[in-house]
């Protein structure tokens, strides 16, 4: 190449060309300068003869305002907003048959919603007596802050009157004394041995903490099923969840015969929660006294100084399609003016 170019100095510009060409040193050449003993050269590049496709032009509308999506739901909530005078005939229907749409939700009490439903169970009508009674809870995750919200609860408490349902629960026993080891197996745990016997069979793959709907462990093996935490997770035993104690019987009375409910989120700051009450051909005393130990199971996970838990309250009786709303402020603390004591406000403030 420097050869090349030191014979181009003495060349006219057009032998220049033959020359490059000859010797095939820039085949893609299109033009040469040599304004000074340094020779340059320069690609010239050949234009695309197509026509660009040139994007379509989009009429934007200047007259459109940004709305926000809180300002939305705002707007939103005021059209829907309209007063009981414009869409009530009255507050409570005068005859026993009456239209919906004209009425508020009327509420009941628990013993009268009850009793309802039990007339549409007569053999003459839906023939449900064998069916069940469920509750319908809508929970408050709010808290003081605005961005904090409670987290799902799960729970298993005993009622008064016991009923079947569902299927008996698996249930995972982890004990080491001998004495423990043989009442396991007298109550009939499908699964129970040692935290290391337990272990080795979670690693191995030959059990599976998602087949267990309850684990249970004795007080003495509380340090030895620490490695078993990540397993485990929200069924890992814990003495405020009652599944880590050193009454081994007693916590099986417990999962075994209890009921366990467990809330699902609407939104961060709303739940549902659906729970069995009893059967319908039971009496409406023992269906009550059901109902308190659930009211105040599902009260104990939320202070009261942040107001009422539940929100609402519905009793069902699948396959019938009535719902009747309870007067949940006749049953649930934080309606009426409760004194507040001190400690539950100040833990109030500091889970908030």
């Amino acid at each position: 190449m420097a050869a090349s170019y030191s014979i181009v100095h003495h060349l006219d510009f057009r032998v220049l060309l033959k020359h490059v060409r000859r010797n095939d040193v820039l085949p893609r050449l299109s033009a040469v300068v040599c304004p000074k003993p340094s020779c340059t050269h320069m690609q010239i590049r050949h234009k695309n003869s197509k026509p660009r496709v040139r994007d379509a032009k989009v009429q934007v509308d200047s007259s459109r305002v940004f709305v926000s999506k809180k300002e939305r739901l705002k707007a939103r909530q005021a059209k829907n907003v309209v007063t009981e005078s414009e869409v009530f005939l009255a507050e409570a229907p005068i005859d026993n048959v009456w239209v919906h749409k004209h009425y508020p939700p009327q509420k009941h009490s628990v013993e009268d919603a009850l009793k309802l439903h039990k007339a549409f169970a007569e053999p003459d009508m839906l023939n449900n007596e064998d069916g069940l009674f469920h509750l319908i809870m809508k929970l408050d995750f709010t808290t003081k802050k605005q961005t904090k919200f409670i987290g799902n609860i799960r729970h298993t408490v005993l009622l008064p009157h016991e009923f079947p349902y569902g299927t008996p629960p698996a249930i995972l026993v982890l004990c080491k004394s001998e004495e423990h080891l043989n009442l396991a197996s007298s109550l009939g745990a499908h699964t129970f041995g040692t935290p290391a016997e337990i272990t080795k069979l979670i690693t191995n793959g030959v059990i599976s903490p998602k087949d267990f709907q309850h684990v249970i462990s004795t007080a003495d093996c509380g340090n030895e099923i620490l490695p078993l935490r990540s397993h485990f997770r929200d069924k890992y035993p814990q003495r405020a969840k009652g599944n880590l104690s050193l009454d081994l019987k007693g916590m099986w009375n417990l999962f075994h015969n209890g009921y366990t409910y467990e809330s699902h989120k609407i939104t961060e700051g709303q739940g549902s929660l659906q729970v069995p009450l009893g059967l319908v051909k039971q009496p409406i005393e023992e269906l009550v006294e059901n109902f308190t130990t659930y009211i105040d199971s599902v009260c104990q996970h939320r202070s009261i100084a942040l107001g009422p838990f539940i929100q609402s309250i519905k009793v069902v009786a699948p396959p019938s399609p009535e719902e009747f709303l309870l007067r949940v402020e006749e049953y649930v603390p934080g309606y009426k003016n409760e004194e507040v004591d001190s400690d539950e406000e100040e833990a109030a403030q500091a889970g908030a």
